[in-house]
Protein backbone atom coordinates (compact mmCIF):
# COMPACT_ATOMS: atom_id res chain seq x y z
CA UNK A 1 0.00 0.00 0.00
CA UNK A 2 1.24 3.32 -0.86
CA UNK A 3 -0.11 5.87 1.40
CA UNK A 4 0.10 9.71 0.72
CA UNK A 5 0.36 10.60 4.19
CA UNK A 6 3.83 11.51 5.53
CA UNK A 7 2.88 11.04 9.10
CA UNK A 8 1.19 7.33 8.12
CA UNK A 9 4.13 5.54 10.40
CA UNK A 10 3.08 7.44 13.26
CA UNK A 11 -0.75 6.89 13.13
CA UNK A 12 0.03 3.07 12.60
CA UNK A 13 -0.30 0.72 15.87
CA UNK A 14 2.07 -2.23 16.52
CA UNK A 15 -0.19 -5.52 16.82
CA UNK A 16 0.48 -9.04 17.39
CA UNK A 17 0.30 -11.67 14.77
CA UNK A 18 -2.51 -14.34 15.37
CA UNK A 19 -1.21 -17.97 13.96
CA UNK A 20 -3.30 -20.74 14.30
CA UNK A 21 -2.62 -24.54 14.20
CA UNK A 22 -4.15 -25.16 10.62
CA UNK A 23 -1.18 -22.69 9.32
CA UNK A 24 -3.91 -19.63 9.21
CA UNK A 25 -2.07 -16.31 9.86
CA UNK A 26 -4.19 -13.54 11.14
CA UNK A 27 -3.10 -9.52 11.42
CA UNK A 28 -5.18 -6.95 12.31
CA UNK A 29 -3.45 -3.78 11.61
CA UNK A 30 -4.93 -0.26 12.20
CA UNK A 31 -4.32 2.86 10.18
CA UNK A 32 -4.73 5.99 8.86
CA UNK A 33 -5.01 6.39 5.06
CA UNK A 34 -4.69 9.44 2.98
CA UNK A 35 -5.51 9.06 -0.71
CA UNK A 36 -6.05 11.52 -3.67
CA UNK A 37 -8.51 11.64 -6.56
CA UNK A 38 -9.23 14.06 -8.66
CA UNK A 39 -12.61 16.23 -8.17
CA UNK A 40 -15.29 16.65 -10.12
CA UNK A 41 -16.43 20.24 -9.63
CA UNK A 42 -19.25 20.44 -12.46
CA UNK A 43 -22.02 19.67 -9.81
CA UNK A 44 -20.77 21.68 -6.91
CA UNK A 45 -22.30 22.27 -4.47
CA UNK A 46 -24.77 19.33 -5.49
CA UNK A 47 -21.69 17.17 -6.80
CA UNK A 48 -21.29 13.73 -5.87
CA UNK A 49 -17.63 12.05 -5.81
CA UNK A 50 -16.16 8.60 -6.35
CA UNK A 51 -12.88 8.41 -4.74
CA UNK A 52 -10.78 4.50 -4.70
CA UNK A 53 -8.44 2.90 -2.34
CA UNK A 54 -6.35 0.22 -3.81
CA UNK A 55 -4.80 -2.37 -1.31
CA UNK A 56 -2.31 -4.62 -3.10
CA UNK A 57 1.04 -5.87 -3.12
CA UNK A 58 4.24 -5.17 -5.09
CA UNK A 59 6.45 -7.60 -3.85
CA UNK A 60 4.44 -10.82 -4.12
CA UNK A 61 2.41 -12.27 -7.08
CA UNK A 62 -1.09 -13.90 -7.26
CA UNK A 63 1.32 -17.42 -6.98
CA UNK A 64 2.49 -16.76 -3.30
CA UNK A 65 -0.08 -14.06 -2.59
CA UNK A 66 -4.04 -13.98 -2.60
CA UNK A 67 -6.40 -11.29 -1.42
CA UNK A 68 -9.87 -12.03 -0.97
CA UNK A 69 -12.98 -10.11 0.44
CA UNK A 70 -15.31 -11.47 2.73
CA UNK A 71 -18.49 -9.13 1.58
CA UNK A 72 -18.60 -6.90 -1.78
CA UNK A 73 -19.91 -3.75 0.49
CA UNK A 74 -17.76 -1.83 3.08
CA UNK A 75 -18.80 -2.00 6.98
CA UNK A 76 -19.04 1.27 7.96
CA UNK A 77 -20.58 0.53 11.30
CA UNK A 78 -17.84 2.38 13.10
CA UNK A 79 -18.02 5.02 10.59
CA UNK A 80 -18.52 8.98 12.21
CA UNK A 81 -20.82 11.31 10.24
CA UNK A 82 -18.57 14.61 8.56
CA UNK A 83 -20.78 17.55 8.57
CA UNK A 84 -19.82 18.24 4.71
CA UNK A 85 -19.50 14.89 3.07
CA UNK A 86 -22.33 11.89 3.16
CA UNK A 87 -20.85 8.51 2.22
CA UNK A 88 -23.15 6.93 0.27
CA UNK A 89 -21.73 3.54 -1.21
CA UNK A 90 -18.72 1.56 -0.39
CA UNK A 91 -18.10 -1.22 -2.80
CA UNK A 92 -14.57 -3.65 -2.94
CA UNK A 93 -13.76 -5.19 -5.61
CA UNK A 94 -11.22 -7.76 -6.59
CA UNK A 95 -8.73 -7.30 -9.55
CA UNK A 96 -6.23 -9.97 -11.44
CA UNK A 97 -3.74 -7.11 -13.48
CA UNK A 98 -0.96 -8.22 -15.14
CA UNK A 99 1.55 -5.35 -15.60
CA UNK A 100 3.63 -4.61 -18.40
CA UNK A 101 7.16 -5.24 -15.98
CA UNK A 102 6.54 -8.56 -15.03
CA UNK A 103 4.84 -11.86 -16.48
CA UNK A 104 2.95 -12.69 -13.81
CA UNK A 105 -0.62 -11.45 -12.00
CA UNK A 106 -1.24 -9.68 -9.15
CA UNK A 107 -3.80 -9.56 -7.28
CA UNK A 108 -5.76 -6.36 -5.15
CA UNK A 109 -8.71 -5.01 -3.42
CA UNK A 110 -9.90 -1.70 -4.54
CA UNK A 111 -12.58 -0.30 -2.62
CA UNK A 112 -14.64 2.72 -4.18
CA UNK A 113 -15.77 5.51 -1.70
CA UNK A 114 -18.90 6.95 -3.54
CA UNK A 115 -20.19 10.44 -1.34
CA UNK A 116 -22.13 13.13 -1.42
CA UNK A 117 -21.77 17.18 -1.01
CA UNK A 118 -23.83 18.74 1.61
CA UNK A 119 -25.15 21.64 -0.11
CA UNK A 120 -26.90 22.80 2.61
CA UNK A 121 -24.22 25.68 3.68
CA UNK A 122 -23.94 26.67 0.03
CA UNK A 123 -27.05 27.27 -0.35
CA UNK A 124 -27.86 29.09 2.84
CA UNK A 125 -24.89 31.44 2.05
CA UNK A 126 -24.46 31.75 -1.57
CA UNK A 127 -27.42 30.25 -3.42
CA UNK A 128 -30.07 32.25 -1.54
CA UNK A 129 -28.63 35.38 -1.09
CA UNK A 130 -28.07 35.47 -5.44
CA UNK A 131 -31.99 34.68 -5.63
CA UNK A 132 -32.82 37.50 -3.33
CA UNK A 133 -30.69 39.69 -4.83
CA UNK A 134 -31.89 39.08 -8.20
CA UNK A 135 -35.50 39.46 -6.62
CA UNK A 136 -34.65 43.03 -5.47
CA UNK A 137 -33.60 43.96 -9.04
CA UNK A 138 -36.76 42.97 -10.18
CA UNK A 139 -38.66 45.34 -7.84
CA UNK A 140 -36.57 48.47 -9.45
CA UNK A 141 -39.65 47.81 -11.91
CA UNK A 142 -41.82 49.04 -9.53
CA UNK A 143 -39.95 52.30 -8.33
CA UNK A 144 -41.72 55.34 -9.86
CA UNK A 145 -40.02 56.35 -12.82
CA UNK A 146 -39.69 60.08 -11.50
CA UNK A 147 -37.78 58.93 -8.48
CA UNK A 148 -34.17 58.50 -10.57
CA UNK A 149 -33.19 54.93 -8.73
CA UNK A 150 -34.59 52.87 -10.82
CA UNK A 151 -31.07 52.36 -13.06
CA UNK A 152 -29.32 52.75 -9.25
CA UNK A 153 -31.09 49.84 -8.20
CA UNK A 154 -29.75 47.73 -10.93
CA UNK A 155 -26.35 48.29 -10.88
CA UNK A 156 -26.47 48.13 -7.41
CA UNK A 157 -27.55 44.46 -7.46
CA UNK A 158 -24.96 44.13 -9.97
CA UNK A 159 -22.15 44.64 -7.96
CA UNK A 160 -23.90 42.39 -4.93
CA UNK A 161 -23.67 39.67 -7.47
CA UNK A 162 -20.02 40.12 -8.43
CA UNK A 163 -19.00 40.25 -4.39
CA UNK A 164 -20.67 36.86 -4.63
CA UNK A 165 -19.22 35.06 -7.65
CA UNK A 166 -15.93 36.08 -5.85
CA UNK A 167 -16.80 34.49 -2.81
CA UNK A 168 -17.50 31.17 -5.08
CA UNK A 169 -14.17 31.55 -6.64
CA UNK A 170 -12.16 31.69 -3.14
CA UNK A 171 -14.10 28.57 -2.13
CA UNK A 172 -13.40 26.32 -5.19
CA UNK A 173 -10.13 24.53 -6.03
CA UNK A 174 -8.91 26.07 -9.33
CA UNK A 175 -10.40 23.60 -11.91
CA UNK A 176 -10.23 24.35 -15.93
CA UNK A 177 -11.89 21.12 -16.93
CA UNK A 178 -15.87 22.11 -16.30
CA UNK A 179 -17.29 25.22 -14.84
CA UNK A 180 -18.89 24.83 -11.81
CA UNK A 181 -23.17 24.58 -11.23
CA UNK A 182 -23.09 27.38 -8.75
CA UNK A 183 -20.53 29.57 -11.00
CA UNK A 184 -23.58 29.02 -14.30
CA UNK A 185 -25.58 30.38 -11.43
CA UNK A 186 -24.24 32.85 -10.34
CA UNK A 187 -23.58 33.64 -14.08
CA UNK A 188 -27.00 33.74 -15.08
CA UNK A 189 -28.56 35.63 -12.14
CA UNK A 190 -25.80 38.82 -13.13
CA UNK A 191 -27.15 38.41 -16.83
CA UNK A 192 -30.68 38.27 -15.50
CA UNK A 193 -29.78 41.59 -13.63
CA UNK A 194 -27.82 42.70 -16.00
CA UNK A 195 -30.49 42.54 -18.83
CA UNK A 196 -33.25 43.48 -16.25
CA UNK A 197 -31.21 47.26 -15.88
CA UNK A 198 -31.02 47.68 -19.90
CA UNK A 199 -34.92 46.83 -19.62
CA UNK A 200 -35.47 49.56 -17.11
CA UNK A 201 -33.77 51.96 -19.06
CA UNK A 202 -35.53 51.44 -21.94
CA UNK A 203 -38.64 51.98 -19.86
CA UNK A 204 -37.93 54.82 -18.60
CA UNK A 205 -37.07 55.91 -22.84
CA UNK A 206 -40.87 55.28 -23.20
CA UNK A 207 -42.16 57.15 -19.95
CA UNK A 208 -39.79 60.36 -20.56
CA UNK A 209 -40.22 60.16 -24.15
CA UNK A 210 -42.89 62.65 -24.22
CA UNK A 211 -41.50 64.86 -23.07
CA UNK A 212 -39.09 65.32 -25.62
CA UNK A 213 -41.29 63.92 -29.00
CA UNK A 214 -44.26 65.39 -30.34
CA UNK A 215 -45.87 62.52 -31.66
CA UNK A 216 -48.41 59.94 -29.99
CA UNK A 217 -48.24 56.62 -29.74
CA UNK A 218 -48.07 54.55 -32.81
CA UNK A 219 -51.83 52.75 -33.11
CA UNK A 220 -50.64 48.91 -32.52
CA UNK A 221 -48.31 49.68 -29.86
CA UNK A 222 -51.20 51.32 -27.87
CA UNK A 223 -53.80 48.66 -29.08
CA UNK A 224 -51.29 45.92 -27.16
CA UNK A 225 -50.52 47.93 -24.58
CA UNK A 226 -53.51 49.82 -23.85
CA UNK A 227 -56.09 47.40 -24.59
CA UNK A 228 -54.78 43.58 -24.74
CA UNK A 229 -52.09 43.38 -22.15
CA UNK A 230 -53.29 45.02 -19.03
CA UNK A 231 -56.33 42.79 -19.45
CA UNK A 232 -53.89 39.69 -19.65
CA UNK A 233 -52.01 40.77 -16.26
CA UNK A 234 -54.98 41.85 -14.40
CA UNK A 235 -53.68 45.71 -15.13
CA UNK A 236 -56.34 48.61 -14.54
CA UNK A 237 -54.82 51.52 -16.33
CA UNK A 238 -56.33 55.23 -17.05
CA UNK A 239 -56.84 55.10 -20.67
CA UNK A 240 -55.63 58.33 -22.24
CA UNK A 241 -57.75 60.64 -23.40
CA UNK A 242 -57.29 60.18 -27.23
CA UNK A 243 -58.35 56.28 -26.30
CA UNK A 244 -61.18 56.93 -23.94
CA UNK A 245 -62.98 58.17 -26.67
CA UNK A 246 -62.35 54.76 -29.31
CA UNK A 247 -62.86 52.83 -26.19
CA UNK A 248 -66.13 54.98 -26.06
CA UNK A 249 -67.07 54.92 -29.73
CA UNK A 250 -66.36 50.88 -29.41
CA UNK A 251 -68.91 50.90 -26.98
CA UNK A 252 -71.27 52.71 -28.51
CA UNK A 253 -71.12 50.28 -31.63
CA UNK A 254 -71.26 47.06 -29.08
CA UNK A 255 -74.24 48.58 -27.05
CA UNK A 256 -76.51 50.79 -29.55
CA UNK A 257 -79.51 50.88 -26.50
CA UNK A 258 -77.60 53.06 -24.95
CA UNK A 259 -76.19 55.41 -28.07
CA UNK A 260 -80.10 55.81 -29.03
CA UNK A 261 -81.01 57.01 -25.73
CA UNK A 262 -78.21 59.45 -25.37
CA UNK A 263 -79.21 60.43 -28.80
CA UNK A 264 -83.00 60.80 -27.75
CA UNK A 265 -82.08 63.01 -24.76
CA UNK A 266 -79.50 65.26 -27.43
CA UNK A 267 -82.92 65.89 -29.64
CA UNK A 268 -85.16 66.67 -26.45
CA UNK A 269 -82.01 69.18 -25.99
CA UNK A 270 -82.14 70.31 -29.37
CA UNK A 271 -85.83 71.03 -29.26
CA UNK A 272 -85.98 72.83 -26.12
CA UNK A 273 -82.81 75.22 -27.13
CA UNK A 274 -85.15 75.77 -30.20
CA UNK A 275 -88.16 77.06 -28.31
CA UNK A 276 -86.11 79.21 -26.33
CA UNK A 277 -84.64 81.22 -29.49
CA UNK A 278 -88.00 81.56 -31.29
CA UNK A 279 -89.50 83.46 -28.01
CA UNK A 280 -86.69 85.70 -28.23
CA UNK A 281 -87.01 86.08 -31.50
CA UNK A 282 -90.87 86.86 -31.15
CA UNK A 283 -90.54 89.29 -28.40
CA UNK A 284 -90.63 93.15 -27.91
CA UNK A 285 -87.21 94.85 -28.42
CA UNK A 286 -87.37 98.50 -26.57
CA UNK A 287 -84.79 100.55 -27.30
CA UNK A 288 -84.56 104.14 -25.28
CA UNK A 289 -84.51 107.11 -28.03
CA UNK A 290 -82.69 108.97 -25.84
CA UNK A 291 -79.65 106.95 -26.58
CA UNK A 292 -79.74 108.24 -29.94
CA UNK A 293 -79.43 112.09 -29.56
CA UNK A 294 -76.05 113.39 -29.70
CA UNK A 295 -76.51 117.13 -29.31
CA UNK A 296 -79.70 119.30 -28.17
CA UNK A 297 -79.68 123.04 -28.32
CA UNK A 298 -82.08 125.38 -26.31
CA UNK A 299 -82.68 129.13 -26.77
CA UNK A 300 -84.45 131.28 -24.84
CA UNK A 301 -85.05 134.66 -26.83
CA UNK A 302 -86.73 134.72 -30.10
CA UNK A 303 -84.53 137.84 -30.68
CA UNK A 304 -80.88 136.13 -30.01
CA UNK A 305 -82.10 133.67 -33.12
CA UNK A 306 -81.88 135.78 -35.42
CA UNK A 307 -78.92 137.63 -34.31
CA UNK A 308 -76.94 134.01 -33.77
CA UNK A 309 -78.97 132.01 -36.07
CA UNK A 310 -75.45 131.61 -39.00
CA UNK A 311 -72.85 131.50 -35.58
CA UNK A 312 -75.21 129.52 -34.28
CA UNK A 313 -74.98 126.77 -37.16
CA UNK A 314 -71.59 127.23 -37.77
CA UNK A 315 -70.65 126.62 -34.25
CA UNK A 316 -73.34 123.41 -34.23
CA UNK A 317 -71.84 122.21 -37.35
CA UNK A 318 -68.21 122.80 -35.64
CA UNK A 319 -69.49 120.88 -32.80
CA UNK A 320 -70.97 117.79 -34.52
CA UNK A 321 -67.65 117.24 -36.76
CA UNK A 322 -65.55 117.38 -33.93
CA UNK A 323 -67.51 115.12 -31.77
CA UNK A 324 -68.39 112.43 -34.73
CA UNK A 325 -64.13 113.10 -35.36
CA UNK A 326 -63.59 111.97 -31.73
CA UNK A 327 -66.36 109.37 -31.94
CA UNK A 328 -64.22 107.72 -34.76
CA UNK A 329 -61.06 108.13 -33.62
CA UNK A 330 -61.88 106.65 -30.23
CA UNK A 331 -64.05 103.90 -32.13
CA UNK A 332 -60.72 103.00 -34.13
CA UNK A 333 -58.90 103.10 -30.58
CA UNK A 334 -61.50 101.03 -29.00
CA UNK A 335 -61.51 98.60 -32.40
CA UNK A 336 -57.86 98.25 -32.31
CA UNK A 337 -57.79 97.36 -28.37
CA UNK A 338 -60.30 94.69 -29.30
CA UNK A 339 -58.10 93.03 -32.12
CA UNK A 340 -55.05 92.89 -30.00
CA UNK A 341 -56.84 91.66 -27.23
CA UNK A 342 -58.43 89.24 -29.47
CA UNK A 343 -55.33 88.36 -30.64
CA UNK A 344 -53.92 88.13 -27.17
CA UNK A 345 -56.39 85.66 -26.25
CA UNK A 346 -56.08 83.74 -29.33
CA UNK A 347 -52.39 83.53 -29.11
CA UNK A 348 -52.85 82.69 -25.57
CA UNK A 349 -55.43 79.55 -26.52
CA UNK A 350 -53.06 78.00 -29.37
CA UNK A 351 -50.91 78.15 -26.28
CA UNK A 352 -52.62 76.43 -24.07
CA UNK A 353 -53.95 74.04 -26.62
CA UNK A 354 -50.21 73.17 -27.63
CA UNK A 355 -49.65 73.02 -23.77
CA UNK A 356 -52.74 70.48 -23.15
CA UNK A 357 -51.61 68.50 -26.26
CA UNK A 358 -48.08 67.94 -25.13
CA UNK A 359 -49.17 67.13 -21.81
CA UNK A 360 -51.79 64.13 -23.40
CA UNK A 361 -49.14 62.91 -25.23
CA UNK A 362 -46.71 62.76 -22.24
CA UNK A 363 -49.26 60.95 -20.50
CA UNK A 364 -49.73 58.69 -23.05
CA UNK A 365 -45.57 57.76 -23.00
CA UNK A 366 -46.01 57.18 -19.15
CA UNK A 367 -48.68 54.96 -18.94
CA UNK A 368 -46.96 53.24 -22.21
CA UNK A 369 -43.61 53.04 -19.75
CA UNK A 370 -45.61 51.71 -16.87
CA UNK A 371 -47.84 49.04 -18.98
CA UNK A 372 -44.20 47.92 -20.07
CA UNK A 373 -42.70 47.95 -16.45
CA UNK A 374 -45.32 45.91 -15.25
CA UNK A 375 -44.81 43.08 -18.38
CA UNK A 376 -41.29 43.42 -17.28
CA UNK A 377 -41.86 42.13 -13.85
CA UNK A 378 -43.90 38.98 -14.70
CA UNK A 379 -41.23 38.41 -17.64
CA UNK A 380 -38.19 38.25 -15.74
CA UNK A 381 -39.60 36.93 -12.57
CA UNK A 382 -40.79 33.66 -14.85
CA UNK A 383 -37.55 34.04 -16.32
CA UNK A 384 -35.68 33.81 -13.81
CA UNK A 385 -37.55 30.61 -12.10
CA UNK A 386 -37.24 28.92 -15.07
CA UNK A 387 -33.61 29.30 -15.51
CA UNK A 388 -32.76 28.87 -12.19
CA UNK A 389 -34.86 25.94 -11.58
CA UNK A 390 -33.69 24.66 -15.09
CA UNK A 391 -29.85 25.20 -13.43
CA UNK A 392 -30.66 23.11 -10.15
CA UNK A 393 -32.25 20.48 -11.64
CA UNK A 394 -28.95 19.42 -13.65
CA UNK A 395 -27.48 17.59 -10.42
CA UNK A 396 -28.31 14.07 -10.93
CA UNK A 397 -29.77 13.67 -7.27
CA UNK A 398 -32.18 16.62 -7.77
CA UNK A 399 -33.45 15.60 -10.90
CA UNK A 400 -37.26 14.86 -11.00
CA UNK A 401 -37.88 11.18 -12.13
Amino acid sequence: MTNADNLASLSQISTNVMVSSDGMVTWLSTGIFRSSCSIDVRYFPFDEQNCTLKFASWTYDSARIDLTQKSNIGDLSNFMANSEWEIIRLHVKKNVVKYSCCEETFPDLTYTVQMRRRPLFYVFNMMFPCFLITIVAFLGFCVPSDSGEKVSIGVTTLLSMTVFLMLVAESMPPNSDSLPLIGVYYLSGIMIVSIATAMSVASLNLYHHGRKNVYPVPKWIAQLFFFIIPKLLFINIELPARWQQQQQRRNNILNPTSTSSRKNQFEDDYTNITKNMNSLHNGPITLDEDSFEYDKITVTSSDNIHKSSIPLVLRSYTSKQQIQKSNYNNNNNFKSSIHYIHRLIEKNERRCEEQERKTKLAQEWQILGQVVDRLLVYLFLICTIFVFGFILFQAPHLRLK
